[in-house]
């Protein structure tokens, strides 16, 4: 019975997956990480352009898109190579190459994904701007889609290098002098209690051996001598008398 829920979760799981795929408008990602839905790129530079973002997606987790669509129909160039970023790419370090033949300022190379914010908005934007400027002075759409796909691997190859790799050194590092610091707190607390602790008992200790070897003296057992009765030198016995009538004798 467990056994077939879990089949049952995986079918389900796996249908969701298909169902979210068909239900972006450009369908499944091509295998070759190439769309060319304008027709533009044939066979062979088809092949040249594609091998190298497959090689790096499985090497360094670098994933490069290229889509090629014959008009963008007024849609902001970022906005529809998002769309593709979304349906298409799972990595987190990723870019959409998008192109449109005849377009002035094609193409554009959008990157995105969960690491890409670790380097600074001014060296992200300054880098796909001058990416983009090279890839645009090639002389024909094929150049140019070649060369922008160059231009956004070596881009985030380069990031992951020396941005994002040392952001998360540095994020490591700073969790481990927290944690440092948190267990030095503890233990001098620790130590504080347990010195309170012995303390305490080492205090009364000594007093009590203070207490113990004092000298009994005057001072600790006063002398104190009692009162005469009736002005009588000593005090009477059991069987005392005294005549009133005599008057009181007179001391000595």
């Amino acid at each position: 019975m467990k056994l077939f829920q879990s089949l049952l979760v995986i079918l389900l799981a796996l249908a969701g997956i298909s169902a979210a795929d068909t239900d972006f408008e450009y369908g499944s990602r091509p295998p070759n990480s190439v769309f060319d839905a304008a027709g533009v790129i044939p066979p062979e530079r088809l092949k040249e352009i594609s091998e190298p973002l497959v090689r790096n997606e499985k090497l360094e987790g670098v994933d490069i898109v290229v889509v090629v669509l014959p008009s963008l129909a007024g849609a902001p160039p970022e906005h529809v190579a998002r769309q593709f970023s979304r349906a298409w790419c799972t990595s987190p370090i990723h870019a959409v190459v998008l192109h449109v033949p005849g377009e002035k300022f094609s193409p554009w190379i959008v990157p995105d994904g969960k690491l890409i914010d670790e380097v600074h908005l001014d060296v992200r934007s300054r880098s796909i701007a001058d990416a983009q400027k090279r890839a645009m002075r090639e002389p024909d759409d094929i150049s140019k889609i070649a060369a922008a796909a160059v231009e956004a691997s070596d881009m985030l190859r380069y990031w992951l290098a020396n941005y994002i790799n040392r952001a998360e050194v540095v994020k490591t590092e700073r969790v481990k002098m927290r944690l440092d610091l948190e267990r030095d707190w503890h233990n001098r607390k620790l130590y504080r209690v347990l010195a309170g602790a012995l303390l305490v008992p080492l205090l009364l200790g000594i007093s009590w051996l203070a207490i113990g070897f004092r000298p009994r003296g005057a001072r600790l057992f006063p002398d104190r001598r009692p009162p005469r009765r009736l002005g009588a030198p000593h005090a009477g016995g059991n069987h005392a008398e005294l005549d009133l009538g005599r008057g009181i004798p007179k001391s000595s």
